[in-house]
């Protein structure tokens, strides 16, 4: 069954469950909800993703908590970032570093629970820095979420280059080409 069928077949069969479950059905509606909140996570993580593609720290400013808890440790961070001051420059001193930054999400799992939500996953990243030199690696990330006023905003961001034999963030490049980044 390809995607676009297995999707009509998922949308059916929830309208089938809400038309037969009983208006007052808590569990229901806790379900609705619940896909609610995956779907607007999703959408967050998707935005996010598109804004650190962009180098756009305005869009930043929007997605984040701008709280003295959010923290960043990003694939290539050496130290980890607390508060919204720092995570905020953290942002803008990577957007500086590189003339193109490509990310994407290529899996990515969610779960809400009240107003809190993780999303873990892999990214896919390629860099390209001022001189010309690229760097292509796989992530894990885990991105963590509080819902205000019904917005989804990020206040956590953690993203480990994945080892293996193929990535040429392993081990030792990471710290070759941070020490080209700094110098």
């Amino acid at each position: 069954m390809n995607r676009m069928s297995s999707l009509a077949v998922t949308a059916v069969s929830l309208l089938i469950l809400a038309v037969a479950s009983p208006a007052g059905d808590a569990v229901g509606q806790e379900k609705a909800r619940q896909m609610s909140d995956v779907e607007r996570v999703n959408a967050a993580s998707q935005v996010f993703i598109a804004a650190i593609s962009a180098r756009d720290i305005r869009a930043m400013d929007k997605l984040w908590a701008h709280d003295s808890y959010v923290a960043f440790m990003g694939p290539l961070s050496t130290t980890l970032v607390v508060g919204w001051g720092g995570v905020r420059n953290a942002w803008e001193m990577r957007f500086n570093q590189f003339d193109r930054v490509t990310v994407s999400l290529a899996e990515s799992h969610v779960h809400t629970t009240g107003a809190v939500a993780w999303a873990v996953g892999v990214e896919k990243v390629r860099l390209l820095r001022r001189n010309g030199d690229t760097l292509s690696f796989d992530a894990f990330v885990t991105n963590v979420f509080e819902k205000r006023d019904g917005l989804w905003l990020m206040v956590s961001h953690q993203a480990t280059p994945q080892r293996s034999s193929s990535s040429p963030v392993a081990f030792g490049l990471k710290r070759a080409f941070m020490r080209r980044v700094i110098s």
